[in-house]
């Protein structure tokens, strides 16, 4: 950060330049996130089935809830694992209350490949409510980017439409692009310091139960 320290005419004359900056990038993001609604999609023609609460098997269609569009976040759980990855769990604290996005006729979903009932477990102590499944036994993951058979899990998210009965994915974006929607690092880019973050990245912010217990 710089320490320089300016009459207040100087400030206004670097915030207005500034400002014309975030002006001409905001424009840049817009243009973007029109490019990304216009992408060509793929058809679904892969049957899909998860597990979920009182040992349901919702379908990949059954995650829709009824509504035309889908977000998926592919949460790095591993079956072997006890808990979830904690840059995973940041993100998580970032996934708003689903009625929202119902109400703009989208559903979320979160997948692991980790077993329903570990998921569970882990989600009542976090106290989070957003849907989350398990696609153990499923190829859903390893389809969709979540995971690999060689390198193990990673985070992703996935967008899906429904059209006349038909599945298609329409987007999809990889680790560093998931940053984009986190609130806490968007709040912190406004401040002098910045993220401070350490090598550890997102994985470095504590678990809302471990503030709770000083950890």
């Amino acid at each position: 950060m710089s320490e320089k320290i300016v009459p207040r005419p100087d400030f206004e004359a670097a915030l207005s330049a500034l400002a014309a900056k975030e002006k001409a990038a905001q424009a840049t993001l817009e243009s973007l996130a029109a490019e990304r609604r216009n992408l060509p999609m793929v058809k679904i023609d892969k049957p899909y089935t998860f597990h979920g609460p009182n040992n349901t098997t919702p379908s990949l269609d059954d995650l829709f809830r009824g509504k035309d569009q889908l977000i998926v976040y592919h949460f790095m759980f591993p079956p072997n694992a006890e808990r979830g990855c904690s840059g995973c769990a940041f993100v998580g604290e970032h996934i708003p209350d689903t009625r929202h996005l119902e109400s703009r006729n989208t559903a979320m979903a979160v997948i692991s490949r980790a077993p329903f009932d570990k998921i569970a477990a882990w989600k009542e102590k976090l106290g989070w409510k957003f849907p989350w499944y398990s696609s153990d036994g499923s190829d859903f993951t390893y389809d969709f980017g979540g995971a690999s058979k060689e390198g193990g899990d990673q985070a992703n998210l996935t967008v899906f439409y429904r059209k006349d009965g038909e599945i298609y994915q329409t987007y999809s974006i990889f680790p560093r692009g998931v940053l984009n929607f986190l609130g806490t690092y968007q709040l912190l880019d406004f401040t002098p310091l910045g993220r401070q973050d350490g090598p550890d990245g997102p994985a470095g912010f504590k678990l809302n139960y471990e503030y709770e217990e000083g950890a």
